[in-house]
């Protein structure tokens, strides 16, 4: 999210941090659930405590180590201080920081909290993603500081020197990624074959040169710029936001810690993304630092390095390892939304098809929408496009008169909360509503679907939420189809930068130049 100066800040509502958490995050793959840091989270909204506070309550299993749980607290609560007005101090709730927002006077003031829940069996989530990171840097550590040799047999079974990796005793990797992954190492096997092949071919590619130990930490250059994003700006002028949506990469690659520091330094003080994407590329063409994405790769699959967002770097280019970024047209463009007005599954996505290979699912997201991309066949996301960044991009689109919204907005808030608010701007609700469906041959009609609104109103604060995305879904297709729908170049690039700034692989849009292994 942009960085709002203190006299631009929001008032917060338990609403809005709701919808907030999930736009800083990224949607679990069934849209129920929003991954801070890795972290799977469960948002819970309790706004009937009489009295006291609301409560706004983050559910996770416990991440096996206290330093990913202080991770997560620092990320949100930057996050929401630097957006929002936050009058009050931290506060404790069962031995973790809370932060109390909204004001008392108004009856808003909400407690948002961590429940942490302690498994002793493996948990059924995902194993967070700074315990797979981490690993990552265990095994290149391993084989570029220790030079050990790791390989796999016939059988996919991982070795090194020669030696299961479980009974190896020379490098202890084993037991020590055991201990990295506590409640979770029941799982830590599914992950053997991922790291071997994020070994081989990293080695492959950059395994001559000498790099620094890989750190993860307090001390890695993913905790650097985050500290450090808030110096810079965007070409239009404006914060660049948090790190991830700059940056994709979760480790890094070193050779001479002290002084590609003290370069960085003073690119910072220029405060340009744009400069500091050309001083990264800079410190890759030499082999000094290189940020690195990485993904789970599939088992029996092999891994491949692509570097993204150095188009203009020849020599970059010239090593033949340079992700080339496909070329949308119209015909190659596919919209399914017809779950706006069948079924009453709330998390049910709208889609574009980009291809035969990728997908941005929009669906629910906390109180509003989100826009995760998708490819397919693969074992992860492709990344979430920030919401800000598709309301700037719509932002000449206009919405029917008489409404009280002029454009697309992100802001829960400015659509109808009750089905008296939603008859009042029927008129306006009816125009988009029939411009979207008028080639869709199985729609509901006007009518029936003013009725279907209705029942979801009726049905409470769950039902409310439903119907809101529902008027949110209906007001992004109409802006986006209204004017990206014909077959021309401008309305292939609109939605294609859908994509690619989810995946923060588009040249020219000011994200970070990087490695990504997958």
């Amino acid at each position: 999210m942009p960085y709002l100066p203190p006299s631009k800040r929001l008032d917060p509502t338990i609403e809005t941090v709701e919808n907030y958490l999930y736009e800083i995050g990224e949607m679990s793959d069934d849209g129920s659930k929003v991954i801070i840091e890795g972290i799977e989270i469960e948002i819970e909204k309790k706004t009937e405590t009489g009295k006291a506070p609301m409560k706004l309550m983050l559910h996770f299993d416990h991440p096996g180590a206290a330093r990913y749980i202080n991770k997560l607290k620092q990320t949100v609560w930057k996050e929401l201080k630097q957006y929002y007005h936050m009058p009050y101090n931290d506060v404790t709730v069962k031995g973790y920081k809370a932060l109390p927002f909204g004001y008392k006077t108004d009856g808003s003031y909400t407690i948002l909290s961590f429940d942490i829940e302690q498994l002793k069996a493996v948990p059924k989530g995902a194993v967070p993603a700074p315990i797979q990171e981490e690993g990552t840097t265990y095994i290149l550590n391993a084989a570029l500081n220790d030079n050990a040799d790791i390989t796999a047999n016939p059988q996919r079974q991982i070795l090194v020197d020669g030696k299961p990796i479980k009974s190896e005793t020379k490098y202890k990797i084993y037991p020590k990624l055991e201990k990295l992954f506590g409640p979770y190492k029941g799982k830590l096997d599914s992950w053997l074959w991922t790291y071997y092949q994020q070994n081989k071919v990293f080695l492959k590619e950059y395994g001559h040169i000498k790099w620094d130990p890989f750190e993860f930490g307090d001390r890695d250059f993913v905790t650097f710029f985050e500290e450090h994003m808030d110096k810079m700006k965007r070409e239009s002028g404006i914060k660049a936001g948090d790190y991830t949506t700059w940056n994709p990469s979760d480790i890094w690659a070193v050779k001479g810690m002290n002084s590609v520091r003290t370069e960085l330094n003073k690119a910072l003080k220029k405060g340009s993304l744009i400069e500091m994407n050309s001083i990264l590329i800079h410190l890759m063409e030499d082999n000094e630092l290189m940020g690195i994405s990485l993904k789970m790769i599939k088992s029996g699959a092999d891994a491949h390095v692509k570097l993204h967002n150095v188009e203009t770097s020849a020599a970059l280019k010239s090593l033949g390892l340079v992700h080339q970024v496909e070329e949308y047209t119209m015909k190659d463009i596919s919209f399914r939304y017809d779950n706006i007005w069948e079924g009453d599954t709330s998390y049910v996505p709208t889609q574009v098809k980009l291809g035969k290979k990728y997908e941005v699912n929009i669906r629910r997201a906390g109180n509003g929408v989100g826009f995760n991309t998708q490819i397919k066949g693969a074992a992860a996301q492709g990344g979430q496009t920030p919401t800000w960044m598709v309301v700037e991009s719509l932002s000449s689109s206009t919405l029917p008169s008489g409404m009280k919204l002029k454009k697309f907005s992100k802001d829960v808030t400015d659509y109808p909360q009750s089905e008296d608010d939603f008859v009042k701007e029927t008129k306006g609700y009816q125009t988009m509503y029939e411009f979207i469906t008028k080639k869709q041959s199985k729609a509901k009609s006007w009518t029936k679907f003013q009725l279907y609104m209705g029942g979801f109103y009726g049905k409470g604060a769950k039902g409310k939420q439903v119907a809101i995305v529902r008027c949110m879904l209906i007001t992004f297709w109409y802006a986006a189809l209204k004017s990206y729908s014909a077959k021309n170049v401008k309305s292939a690039e609109f939605w294609t930068d859908l994509l690619y700034t989810g995946m923060k692989i588009k040249p020219g849009r000011e994200f970070a130049p990087h490695a990504k292994i997958s």
